[in-house]
């Protein structure tokens, strides 16, 4: 087995990323490579320089349908609080970066939606620095985080990682990107044709790049199997592809450990 092939979870647990023998292997989170776990709670932590990295939680998603008309309970910001305090308990991270779209509505700021992300601030304050990164959906989050004395940035660099929401990125980086935006996910079915889907982490090795899920339980995503790669919402993927990223599922407190899409593709899914 390559070094490439063999991660070691944490616990000390030897993970074989490739799943060359059919089998799917499971874990609360995988060391992949010396400086980055990833975890099973929707969040990778960057060990070099303690910050712990999530994305899309699209704060106010049920504010902006009951806007619209509909009616859902409102239990997101609280699960994801839960899951966060969880990461922040086994990483102890210096920082937390939300790689963009932390709220939702793209027009304005609704009262529901304005109260959620500074409680949002307010709690994560509390246990670490928090750095905002502006996505798509945050055109007017700067108003709120003013208000707690943030300030969004465009972009992030820790070392030599870029960390940026994606849907601007065109072009490659010299060294690692940390991107987002895209909400991957692995849709599983089963023989009677029923299906579920999973978010995922997409991970290429060699172009030092890794793409994170949405931590929203609303905003899932679409199947990087099945979805053209020309389809894809970060412009620099459609264009690279990303038969080559690893995808890592999760679910229900464990990473499943797949192959590259590529070879999923091959294998006509899952």
């Amino acid at each position: 087995m390559s070094n490439l092939a063999r991660r070691k979870c944490f616990g000390g647990e030897v993970i074989n990323t490739d799943s060359t023998d059919g089998n799917i292997i499971m874990a609360s989170e995988i060391q992949v490579s010396h400086d980055l776990t990833l975890s099973a709670l929707g969040c990778a932590f960057h060990h070099p320089t303690g910050a712990l990295m999530v994305a899309d939680l699209h704060i106010g998603y049920e504010a902006t349908l009951e806007d619209q008309g509909f009616a859902m309970p409102r239990f997101q910001s609280k699960e994801m609080l839960s899951r966060l305090a969880k990461a922040i308990d086994r990483f102890d991270p210096a920082l937390l970066i939300v790689d963009g779209d932390l709220k939702h509505n793209f027009d304005r700021n609704l009262t529901a939606e304005w109260n959620d992300v500074e409680k949002f601030v307010d709690e994560i304050s509390k246990r670490c620095k928090l750095v905002v990164i502006k996505g798509n959906h945050d055109n007017f989050l700067a108003t709120i985080l003013s208000r707690r004395g943030l300030h969004i940035k465009k972009e992030v660099v820790l070392g030599n990682i870029k960390i940026a929401h994606g849907h601007g990125t065109t072009e490659p980086w010299k060294g690692g990107m940390v991107l987002a935006h895209e909400h991957p996910a692995i849709r599983l079915i089963e023989t009677t044709g029923a299906s579920v889907k999973i978010p995922c982490f997409l991970l290429d090795h060699e172009a030092n790049r890794l793409v994170l899920p949405a931590f929203s339980p609303f905003a899932i995503g679409s199947d990087v199997i099945r979805t053209p790669d020309g389809e894809r919402m970060i412009p620099l993927l459609s264009e690279t592809g990303i038969q080559d990223y690893i995808a890592y599922g999760f679910t229900q407190g464990e990473i499943l450990n797949y192959r590259s899409v590529g070879a999923l593709r091959s294998l006509g899914g899952i």
